[in-house]
């Protein structure tokens, strides 16, 4: 095992999309857990199905805009 395919959590903001959708597809294949950050539930929703319809078990969601104070305030 090298050590971007060792076990542990990642959080992946912007993950509705581009760079974040790819991030969190790839962490995942590498049976990393992931947290996936957003401002669009139904994108995280849909790349939650993708994930786990490919094996991931441990797939999280927070659907937040980090730019605003209220949603980095607020706790699920």
């Amino acid at each position: 095992m090298t050590s971007h395919d060792a076990p542990g959590t990642a959080l992946v903001t912007g993950a509705s999309s581009g760079i974040g959708w790819e991030y969190a597809t790839r962490l995942a294949g590498r049976g990393r857990k992931v947290v996936l950050v957003a401002r669009r539930a139904e994108r995280l929703e849909s790349l939650t199905q993708v994930l786990r319809a490919a094996g991931a078990t441990g797939v999280e969601t927070l659907v937040a805009d980090l730019a605003r104070p209220s949603d980095l305030a607020r706790r699920r």
